[in-house]
């Protein structure tokens, strides 16, 4: 059994499955969290405590004792750039040990001290400068380059972690560490989209995770510090009420397109008495707020000029997916195709129940790690050593 954990803003969740070979879901927690501040751990024990509280629960609808987790992460400490590898190709035909030397120099940038390497994804290779050669094994030439997309932490993201697994329960090991956004693209888009050019708007609710796909793998991510949580508190500045209460009325009567909405007055109860307040302006407090996440997103995307290379356009998933009328502010402000993204792509079996935007990276992290583990498919020896290689640059705990 596989046990993923995915550490959000607003929740810890857990997702245990059969072996790969099958993949199917044996148990699933989802635990509310308050350690956690825009993806960053702000509190070790209220941390822990959630976990868990998450692991406790699968291990109780399961029956079985969870020793070692793979963790998904991001927040506003991840960052990521992209990266070259040059090697001689040392018998005029490229071998393992050839991809091995161009993957390892993209993968060894400099970077600041403070931060380590999450995640190193292979994007394309070159040889004597003919581009996008997916597998350059067996081909003939004189240089090769890796291209490669490098995703990055602090140390201390993985160290507070670790420190939070420890405390939270006894002997349990941590395999891996993933970007969670991996996940989301399995989950959320097809094949087409990703060779096409796609952008992953992940809104949950303490970052918009930002990710596009070119040609079939990741050529951009970032993180902004700002989503539900941000909507959140303007809805309590705005209407004077306690932040409790306002993520109550954003999720019960929120809309993120006004003109949805009539001028009817919501009678609500709130921690400390009762009121009333309009729902339009409710909406318009809604849609001012996510629309300045989406500018930011797209003033993401236009200065790294990727807007004219996503023609498949933004997919929003994530918690605030879920709001009315997002669909229509997204086409509004994007002129983009815009559609909701539902985790409805290689997933697991038994997971209908838990197809919703909130569980698009825990449940595309399954069919990611799959592939990682070379499960689906039959490589030969030699792509054999290359995924072993793969799985040397891409782990660092």
């Amino acid at each position: 059994m596989v046990c993923f954990l995915d550490l959000g803003t607003s929740k810890v969740s857990g997702l245990l499955i059969d072996d790969l070979s099958n993949s199917k879901i044996n148990a699933f927690s989802s635990i509310e969290t308050s350690g956690v501040k825009k993806g960053s751990i702000i509190n070790i024990s209220a941390t822990a405590s959630s976990i868990s509280k998450c692991l406790s629960d699968i291990e109780k609808q399961s029956g079985s004792k969870i020793k070692e987790v793979l963790v998904s992460i991001s927040g506003e400490e991840v960052s990521s750039t992209n990266s070259i590898g040059q090697a001689a190709i040392s018998e005029k035909e490229v071998s393992a040990r050839d991809i091995e030397n161009a993957l390892n120099m993209s993968s060894t940038m400099k970077i600041p001290s403070d931060k380590t390497l999450l995640y190193a994804m292979p994007n394309s290779y070159l040889i004597d400068g003919v581009r996008s050669i997916s597998n350059p094994l067996g081909m003939n030439g004189i240089k090769l380059e890796a291209r490669s997309h490098l995703i990055h932490c602090s140390k201390n993201t993985k160290n507070n972690i670790k420190k939070c697994i420890k405390v939270s329960s006894s002997g349990i090991a941590i395999r891996k560490y993933f970007y969670s956004q991996l996940g989301v693209a399995h989950s959320v888009l097809t094949d087409y989209q990703k060779k096409e050019g796609v952008c992953v708007l992940d809104i949950g609710a303490g970052t918009t995770d930002i990710s596009v796909y070119q040609n079939g793998s990741i050529t951009f991510s970032k993180v902004l510090p700002y989503a539900g949580d941000y909507i959140t508190e303007t809805i309590a500045s705005a209407l004077d009420i306690q932040s409790s209460d306002a993520e109550v009325v954003k999720k019960r009567y929120g809309c993120a397109f006004s003109d949805y909405i009539s001028d009817e007055m919501l009678k609500i109860s709130l921690k400390h008495g009762k009121k009333s307040i309009p729902r339009k302006a409710l909406a318009e407090t809604i849609e001012n707020s996510m629309s300045k996440i989406l500018r930011h997103s797209l003033n993401s995307l236009e200065e790294n000029n990727l807007l004219n290379y996503i023609p498949s356009g933004i997919v929003i998933t994530g918690g605030s997916a879920n709001m009315e009328g997002m669909e229509k502010l997204g086409q509004k402000l994007t002129n983009l195709n815009f559609k909701i993204g539902l985790p409805k792509y290689n997933l697991p079996q038994k997971s209908d129940n838990l197809m919703k935007p909130e569980n698009s990276a825990i449940l595309g992290m399954t069919k990611f790690y799959a592939l990682e583990q070379d499960k689906e498919f039959t490589f030969n020896q030699s792509k054999g050593i290359i995924a072993r290689v793969l799985e040397w640059i891409r782990t660092e705990l």
